[in-house]
């Protein structure tokens, strides 16, 4: 093949740039090993850091529509690749590879475009679909029709779901028709790999495909028995080789592998071929099978926590917690489910011990009978993990022939076991393989997904008494727990990558608090990989927030903790896939929160000058709890009604007064009439004094200009629990416009995003300890100073509707004033209002919106300069300019440079017309610094380039890059390596 077209291509595109491979671009041979295809053998590929795979594909001359519509349909059952492209002397052609395949017209319908191969059309396809337009997201916000939605994955479920369905009505048990529907996918399989050949069903069946079996029932029970006899193992149940299910079932099943709808009994295009589709969707299905059960077996998957382990998921885990393993390690899955975790590992565990090729036989069942574990409650979900690695052992083998050479040894009861984590060594199995003299046998990695369920008080108290000494009361939910059951399974180097429930981390619950401590010094070093922002698609159905724990995986002081926050994207949620930067990481030491535990749910959201305005926030101010103490008022929940038979607490003392719903306050708002309390009894009256004026009411839900809602009543009212207040002394009302004021300011919506216990995390919602906790200047000196009565008057000003045209931007800098904050830190809060806003999907698309020259990059620069002028200005010998460069908008990148001169003077900012595209821009700045900055991009998502006299910042164009306090951020890193590098 003459590669040099298509070389020229890559290199143009920035998928091998500086005359190397970009990570994740596997050429020739490397690209083909490992694919599950049939015929479609791509001549190079590039694999995501979440997974995704663009393909690549050589021809002399355009390949036909049907031949492509061949490969197409092979990649779209393959299920991680949202793109194909084919590469020819003339042209180059997008192919969307998540688009469901057509019988007739498959190329035609899911061509995205097609560029003609020469520089100025190149600029073009890099600027849509090269290497960087697709890590930064760019391209998927160019492409809004690629979407994961019309993947394999979703529409083999759909068809699944209404099989499941329509056999359960015709009467099969649920569980029977589970059963059928996976050994039809497993024959389905077997058949479309090869295994079994047309001749030899013909032989066994009287048919050479599985549709007419089916539909013949004594050929279904010959079929089956001879599988069932041949594979061994546990592939099926005891009774599937004799209890065949009625012909009417069969029927169903075989019009769904033939394509044949139900209804109107029209045949349509099958696009399944099951030898390509991931094993990983088996997990998928259980899943699914869990939740369309009846009532009460869907109540029971949701009281033991299962939820279905996304393969992206799988992938940030064992990508990370398996590096520079020989892959001779053992592998423990407390909680596996339908084994997804477990197929994954073995895949790696085989192929870590393959030199060259693909792994024999030998080193993938060694693999399987002697590495690989699993524990689960659910009998179901075990033969499930038993079926999906019997299925990966068969898709690794080099040569799956002859069938009868393929018997399997029973997995269930050797190294899958049916019971509770907790004491599985007590069952029969469990005492044979899992204990010996020595105690509980010991993993070198511990990995899996386990229930984050609430099994309610009871649940709550049963386990808290059965803990060990020692360990402190475990929160709600039961994640911790495992991770304590998990380190029996350990010894002192085993490796951990778990997902858990965030909220003990991030909540601010003493108890959540105190037991994550723990854990965080029984397995350190840890890493924490937050989830919260993608909890919409990562985990659809939990009741929680997710956070990833990896413990002992990398070469790292025992005292560090590492937090990453995996920060929300516009294609995460069509792609299934995570965007990191090296700015989403922050090291803490468990010192720091142990003294301050505050700063893990900080870290987890914030940048590191959050840390520090937070720092200086405690040590020099006092909280709100504490000020209201010292007039001996305290933040009080509101009025419970209740359901009748709830209301039992007398209420008679509130009756005729006002009562404030949850849809009457708006932000230093109140109705100045209101409907009556009228009941005689209430679920949670409160006391009357609760209610007296003058009265601070807060909302619990905080308002969608993420901003808390405040007020102040001057009259007595009812406040229902949709809210919590405080009466203030009569001799004391200025206090409480003063409070409202500093609690609808964006420095409460920055603080309570870097510590409220569940806002950013998880709900829009306040708690009265989160409030509690916000730093405020001592109340009547406040109130005394001019920035205070300043505030007091904006805030009588805005309850009257008289605020003014900006009244918040007023009321911030007055804010800002009382707390004596400079513009650094002024900076930080302003971003923080931002950042809070990233809690509804306006805010989140903000984020992600491209950075303009003005104001956001400007402000940037300035700010950077700021900070880097503070140093310079010690020895007034030097100062630094700031160029922009103005590139087009639609770029995935945005590049700042920041040049040093000699002389005393003023800062400058610059902005840069350019000539030419953003690759001339990173070349000519490369060949001036002799640094490759097209092969530095390709592992990091952000460049701090530096020359003698300068540094070039080379980021994504998304917002969320460039805020003020990124600005910050930087310029604190370049001051500290220029610090560096002159003492090296």
């Amino acid at each position: 093949m003459d590669a040099t077209p298509l070389q020229r291509v890559l290199e143009a595109t920035g998928y091998f740039p500086d005359g190397e491979p970009a990570r994740g671009l596997q050429l020739a041979d490397k690209a083909r090993e490992g694919r599950r295809g049939r015929t479609f053998s791509p001549d190079a590929s590039w694999r995501s850091p979440s997974a995704l795979t663009v393909y690549f594909k050589f021809e002399q001359s355009t390949p036909s529509d049907s031949i492509v519509g061949e490969w197409r349909r092979e990649i779209w059952n393959e299920g991680f690749s949202p793109l194909l492209w084919i590469v020819s002397p003339e042209s180059i052609q997008l192919f969307n590879g998540f688009g469901e395949p057509k019988q007739i017209g498959d190329a035609e319908a899911n061509r995205i475009a097609t560029f003609r191969n020469i520089d100025s059309a190149l600029h073009d396809l890099d600027a849509l679909a090269g290497r960087v337009a697709f890590e930064t997201g760019q391209f998927w916000r160019q492409m809004p029709k690629i979407d994961r939605k019309s993947s394999v994955d979703q529409r083999l479920l759909s068809d699944l779901a209404h099989l499941e369905h329509d056999l359960v009505e015709m009467g099969l048990d649920r569980h029977a028709a589970q059963a059928l529907i996976g050994r039809t996918i497993f024959t389905q399989y077997l058949i479309d790999r090869g295994i079994v050949a047309p001749a030899r069903l013909s032989r066994l069946a009287g048919h050479s495909t599985l549709p007419p079996i089916l539909r013949d029932r004594n050929a279904t029970a010959r079929l089956f028995a001879w599988l069932s006899e041949t594979f061994n193992g546990d592939m099926f149940p005891p009774s599937s080789a004799t209890n065949t299910p009625r012909t009417s079932y069969l029927a169903r099943v075989s019009d769904f592998l033939a394509a044949t709808d139900p209804v109107s009994k029209q045949t349509s295009f099958f696009p399944y071929q099951f030898d390509v589709i991931p094993v990983e969707l088996i997990s998928a299905i259980y899943e699914q099978f869990a939740h369309s059960a009846s009532e009460s077996e869907r109540g029971n998957a949701r009281e033991h926590g299962v939820h279905y382990t996304r393969l992206s998921a799988v992938s940030l885990v064992l990508d990370e917690v398996m590096d520079e393993f020989t892959g001779r390690e053992t592998v423990l899955d407390m909680t596996c489910g339908s084994g997804v975790f477990l197929v994954e590992a073995l895949r790696k565990l085989a192929t870590l011990q393959t030199v060259a090729g693909r792994p024999s036989r030998e080193v993938i069942r060694k693999t399987l009978y002697k590495q690989v574990y699993g524990i689960d409650m659910s009998e179901a979900a075990i033969r499930v993990a038993a079926f999906s690695l019997y299925l990966a052992a068969l898709e690794l083998d080099p040569d799956p022939q002859p069938p009868e050479a393929l018997k399997f040894q029973p997995l269930i009861g050797r190294t899958l076991f049916v019971g509770n984590a907790h004491t599985i060594e007590q069952t029969r199995d469990g005492k044979e393989q899992l204990a010996d003299r020595d105690g509980l046998k010991k993993f070198d990695l511990i990995v899996g997904n386990p229930p984050w369920s609430f099994k309610g008080k009871r649940g709550t108290a049963a386990r808290r008494k059965s803990r060990a000494e020692g360990v402190p009361a475990q929160p709600r939910g039961e994640g911790l727990d495992f991770l304590h059951r998990a380190i029996a399974f350990s010894h002192e180097k085993t490796r951990f990558g778990v997902i858990l429930n965030a909220m003990p981390f991030f909540s601010g619950s003493g108890t959540g608090i105190a037991a994550a401590k723990h854990i965080l010094r029984l397995l350190a070093p840890v890493t924490l990989v937050n989830l919260s922002s993608l909890s919409g698609w990562l985990f659809a159905t939990a009741s929680a927030p997710a956070v990833v724990l990896y413990a002992r995986h990398r070469r790292q002081p025992a005292d560090q903790l590492t937090v990453v926050q995996v920060p929300w994207s516009a294609a995460g949620a069509r792609t299934h896939t995570f965007d990191v930067s090296p700015s989403d990481v922050i090291r803490l030491s468990l010192a720091e929160v142990e003294k301050n535990p505050v700063k893990l749910k900080a870290a987890a959201v914030g940048r590191r000058r959050d840390l520090v305005l937070l720092e200086h926030f405690g040590s020099s101010f006092s909280t709100v709890g504490a000020q209201l103490a010292l007039f001996e008022a305290k933040l009080s929940d509101g009025l419970t009604r209740g359901s009748p038979k709830n209301q039992t607490r007398d209420a008679r003392a509130l009756k005729g007064l006002e009562v404030l719903e949850a849809g009457d306050i708006g932000s230093m708002f109140i109705p100045a009439s209101l409907a009556r309390f009228t009941l005689s009894k209430a679920q949670w009256p409160r006391a009357p004094e609760t209610y007296r004026a003058p009265l601070l009411i807060i909302k619990e839900m905080v308002g969608d200009n993420a901003r808390a809602i405040a007020a102040v009543s001057e009259r007595d009212l009812i406040f229902t629990d949709a809210f919590f207040g405080v009466s203030l002394p009569k001799n004391q009302p200025t206090l409480a416009y003063l409070l409202t004021a500093v609690l609808s300011s964006s420095l409460a919506s920055w603080f309570f995003t870097m510590t409220a216990s569940e806002f950013a995390v998880w709900k829009r919602k306040l708690l009265i300890r989160d409030v509690n906790l916000l730093p405020v200047p001592e109340l009547k000196t406040a109130a005394a100073s001019s920035s205070g009565k300043r505030l007091v008057q904006l805030s009588k000003l805005m309850h009257s509707e008289e605020g003014g045209r900006d009244p918040w931007g007023a009321l911030d800098q007055a804010v800002f004033d009382l707390y004596g904050l400079d513009e650094a830190d002024r900076a930080v809060v302003r971003d923080g209002l931002f950042r809070a806003s990233w809690q509804w999907q306006a805010g989140r698309e903000a984020s992600v919106s491209a950075a303009s020259v003005d104001p956001d990059l400007t402000n940037y620069a300035r700010l950077f300069l700021s900070v880097v002028s503070g140093w310079l200005s010690v020895r007034n010998e030097r100062r630094m300019r700031a160029e922009i460069f103005d590139v087009p908008a639609g770029n995935a990148l945005r590049v700042v440079r920041f040049v040093l001169e000699p002389g005393s003077g003023a800062s400058s900012v610059d902005v840069v017309k350019v000539n030419g595209g953003l690759n001339d821009v990173l070349a000519t700045i490369g060949r001036r610094l002799n640094v490759r900055i097209a092969s530095a991009l390709s592992v990091s998502r952000e460049l701090r380039v530096h020359g003698r006299n300068e540094v070039v910042i080379v980021k994504p164009s998304a917002r969320r890059y460039w805020m003020g306090v990124c600005a910050l951020d930087d310029a604190d890193a370049v001051v500290a390596e220029s610090f560096a590098g002159a003492a090296a």
